[in-house]
């Protein structure tokens, strides 16, 4: 919005306070700043959390964010006209359990972009969600639920610093593109080093299909290590998955990832394999359920997670939800319903049940 003086060259005669009343109202038309919200709690008990005496222990925990992580954020539009228009979006993470910031303590941890909308695509510059993200959302069986996906690797849900960022679609494709000089500045070194180009570099593409009732989406990733010594090293993600609406109450998901690292802090080389339903049994009530199985070559270990979770409507904006996961660990691995090495003891098997609150804003 444009605030104009009251002195103008036109002066204080009724036509122009009207023509400087008229030209503030465009102006507001053609801009708009929204602010909206996620307040998400619940209350969790996971078995096998931890040792005392040496026998595992369980554990209740208040959790933040069990079917959507807690946001609130601005985003702002203004109409440059010819099909021109500029962009922005500033989105805080936090805990509602004990009011921290997440996201490794920044303020706008979740997003902080700006950019150009036009007619040939969106270019944006800034902290911003990385392909995989963008696409996998809608591909995971359990919504992105604080035990889903995300559970199995982070990236999925994952954002880059010092980022720019290209999405177009060309009829039923979508593609985007993401290229970081930095993918996290929290990192000591973590990029952006003089001379050294390659340190905390990120670089990830990916497109996606929809018809009908398909969609399906395949994403390339790749990041090298975070410092002088180890920017040689890569790690690297290679994602396909898809969804089939076979009616309007169910939907179907499958999907795969590679997975191979050098980089010292993630080496490793695994395959994981997904799938399962969505059952939407009323407008308000929904229910999921889902496998994740993980092939750990590197290591020999192959850990499995079955869940299942369920949402009710209350209203619009506001619903209850509930999750039950069982993650089977083998040979030593260490994956929690949260994640890996993520509140579980290695090698045992982990139970979780949470209950919970979901608001939007």
């Amino acid at each position: 919005m444009k605030f104009l003086p009251l002195e103008s060259k036109v002066g204080r005669n009724a036509f122009g306070f009207c023509s400087i009343m008229l030209f503030s109202s465009l102006a507001s038309a053609q801009s708009s700043v929204t602010l909206y919200g996620i307040v998400d709690s619940g209350i969790a008990y996971v078995t096998h959390a931890g040792k005392s005496g040496g026998e595992n222990k369980g554990s209740a925990q208040m959790i933040s964010g069990g079917e959507a992580n807690d946001r609130w954020g601005f985003r702002g539009v203004e109409d440059l006209g010819g099909g021109l228009k500029a962009i922005f979006q500033l989105e805080n993470g936090f805990s509602v359990a004990n009011g921290t910031l997440q996201q490794g303590g920044r303020l706008f941890g979740r997003q902080a972009f700006v950019g150009l909308q036009t007619p040939y695509g969106t270019l944006t510059l800034g902290r911003q969600k990385v392909p995989i993200y963008d696409y996998f959302l809608p591909l995971d069986p359990l919504g992105y639920y604080n035990w889903s996906l995300v559970s199995q690797d982070a990236q999925y849900a994952n954002r880059a610093d010092n980022s720019v960022k290209y999405v177009t679609d060309l009829g039923p494709f979508n593609f985007d593109a993401l290229y970081s000089t930095g993918y996290d500045a929290t990192i000591t070194n973590g990029g952006q080093i003089p001379g050294e180009f390659r340190v905390g570099q990120e670089i990830s593409g990916g497109t996606s299909f929809a018809t009908g009732p398909i969609f399906a989406a395949i994403v390339y990733d790749l990041r090298r290590g975070t410092s002088t010594a180890t920017q040689g090293d890569k790690e690297q993600r290679i994602a396909v998955g898809a969804s089939y609406q076979f009616i309007p109450a169910l939907k179907a998901f499958a999907g795969y990832k590679w997975f191979n690292s050098s980089v010292p802090a993630t080496a490793a080389r695994s395959d994981m394999y997904y799938g399962g339903l969505q059952f939407r049994a009323t407008p308000a009530f929904v229910v999921s359920a889902a496998t994740y199985y993980t092939d750990i070559k590197s290591a020999g270990q192959h850990p499995i997670d079955f869940g299942i979770n369920c949402a009710y409507s209350l209203s619009k904006r506001t619903s209850i939800y509930g999750e039950i996961n069982y993650v089977k660990n083998s040979n030593g691995s260490n994956l929690g319903v949260a994640g890996f090495g993520t509140g579980v003891v290695a090698g045992a098997n982990q139970t979780g049940v949470a209950v919970g609150i979901n608001h939007l804003f």
